[in-house]
């Protein structure tokens, strides 16, 4: 994919950092690439407001951009706001068609948090009649994730070298949350490029994709 404009959708300041920072890498280097954040959480694991957080996360997103190429928006809805309704899906579609991609990753509609439930819904509902190809990348697991579905890969992204050297970088600009997670995640990477025969990769599911 080369020369093409490409939106990845996160619900928080973290999450495509974590599933697919190698691949917005690797992309960067020849497309234009803009992270869209829905959310930038104020609250620790605890579920209380936490002043770190509310301080630092969105400037940490800020500095994990620029690190792996990408161009950053930050929406910053309200957490207990954020709904599938047809008032977002309204907002995400003009904002597709305003940015008019030609791709598009999201979150798994199956993954275990709430508000990666809803982006992913309210995606689907924007972008049902888009000439858009659309990804989907697999669930982050820190804190659980466990569930009764099985994310099926069938796209895998090899990210050897540079671009994850890159996402770890990224990655280790979340001071607070994601420090002691990065091994388990690079893990993870080696895993699945041992599904594909190369050092490190990402995966995705191809819910629809043109021409490219």
């Amino acid at each position: 994919m080369d020369n093409k404009k490409i939106l990845v959708f996160s619900p928080h300041a973290d999450d495509v950092e974590l599933s697919m920072g190698g691949t917005i890498a690797k992309l960067s280097k020849t497309n234009d690439v803009t992270i869209i954040t829905c959310i930038v959480p104020e609250e620790g694991v605890d579920g209380h407001k936490d002043k770190y957080m509310i301080e630092n996360r969105g400037k940490e997103q800020i500095e994990a951009a620029k690190i792996l190429g990408a161009k950053l928006e930050i929406l910053n809805i309200g957490q207990y706001d954020f709904a599938y309704n047809r008032k977002y899906v309204k907002q995400f579609d003009d904002l597709i068609k305003a940015y008019n991609p030609d791709a598009v990753f999201c979150c798994w509609e199956h993954d275990t948090h709430q508000d990666h439930k809803t982006l992913a819904s309210i995606i689907y509902g924007a972008l049902r009649k888009n000439d858009r190809s659309l990804y989907i990348y697999d669930q982050t697991t820190l804190g659980g994730g466990i569930n009764a579905n099985i994310f099926k890969p069938n796209l895998w992204v090899d990210i050897s070298g540079e671009p994850l050297q890159l996402k770890i970088k990224a990655m280790e600009k979340y001071k607070y949350y994601i420090g002691k997670h990065i091994e388990s995640i690079v893990a993870r990477s080696k895993f699945q490029g041992g599904q594909v025969g190369v050092s490190h990769a990402e995966c995705f599911q191809v819910v629809k994709q043109l021409d490219l």
